[in-house]
């Protein structure tokens, strides 16, 4: 199988290639190759390589930056993205794109929330990957659009690691500096290894819209503070002797009109995928995170 992915260096695309390089044949352009904001260029690109697969992972992730510069967002996020899948519809190859749970960031439901929820996203970047999904089901109903959590891992060499759960609660705790997280916020948050694992069985699923990652109960705080105890204890040696609760700080205040929730339902992913594959609780994979990795 021939998969091209764009965003090959960013935080999910490196793990990736490191994990299945070998096992496929990966195609890996840079942006400067493969410019998505050009539709002649992708299209004359993927044409040329014809690849089984579009698994399109490039985007401008920072909400920050693209409530700053919109327009850029909406390049990156929308256009470049339902430019790759029509690209990849014309060679017919499959078509996977990383959307994301921030499209569920204005809904005052409780509770995971199923892809068949009324959503209404309140900041560019949501708005940007709920277009970005519209569209490229317009053009390709056989495309996978994957809502995505936030993600983390250690710090590993080569590869592009960005602040992250795990790394800044580690960090903290070592430092003696404190860290608040929001009481008000609930929202998975997922090990990208078992991201990495489960894509390629998405390779093979009917087309339509799928949560993409860990189901969390706990706000964000009680899931920093729950950690960070499992942190100390498994690793005392490493850090120094305080009580996680004097560090992991609640933050009460943060999305003050309503409750933040874009935690998400699994159910619909779970059901298409082989019964043996299936994502973690939040709570789980970060038992499954420190078995294996360390953070000393």
């Amino acid at each position: 199988m021939k998969i091209l992915i764009t965003g090959a260096t960013g935080f999910v695309g490196s793990r990736f290639v490191a994990r299945w390089q070998g096992e496929y044949t990966l195609l890996t352009p840079s942006h400067a190759e493969l410019p998505i904001d050009n539709a002649e260029a992708a299209l004359l690109y993927v044409g040329t390589a014809k690849p089984d697969v579009v698994l399109h992972l490039a985007a401008i992730s920072n909400t920050w930056h693209c409530e700053q510069h919109p327009d850029e967002s909406r390049a990156i996020n929308v256009l470049g993205a339902v430019n790759m899948a029509q690209a990849a519809k014309a060679v017919g190859a499959k078509f996977i794109f990383f959307s994301s749970d921030q499209i569920y960031n204005g809904n005052e439901e409780l509770g995971g929330l199923p892809e068949t929820i009324a959503v209404r996203p309140e900041n560019v970047y949501g708005r940007d990957k709920l277009e970005a999904e519209r569209l490229i089901a317009e053009v390709d109903e056989a495309a996978v659009l994957l809502r995505a959590t936030w993600m983390y891992d250690a710090e590993l060499e080569g590869m592009r690691t960005h602040p992250n759960f795990v790394v800044n609660i580690a960090n903290a705790l070592r430092t003696q500096t404190p860290l608040s997280f929001a009481t008000r916020e609930y929202r998975g948050i997922t090990n990208i290894r078992e991201v990495v694992e489960i894509l390629p069985h998405c390779f093979n699923i009917p087309g339509g819209v799928y949560n993409f990652g860990a189901e969390n109960p706990l706000n964000t705080y009680d899931t920093a503070l729950a950690y960070a105890r499992l942190l100390q204890e498994q690793t005392p040696e490493a850090f120094i002797k305080v009580m996680p609760e004097e560090l992991i700080l609640p933050d009460t205040k943060r999305f003050p009109t309503h409750i933040r929730n874009i935690s998400i339902d699994m159910h619909k992913l779970h059901a298409v995928l082989p019964h043996d594959v299936h994502f973690s609780t939040t709570m789980e994979g970060l038992e499954k995170f420190l078995e294996r990795d360390t953070l000393i």
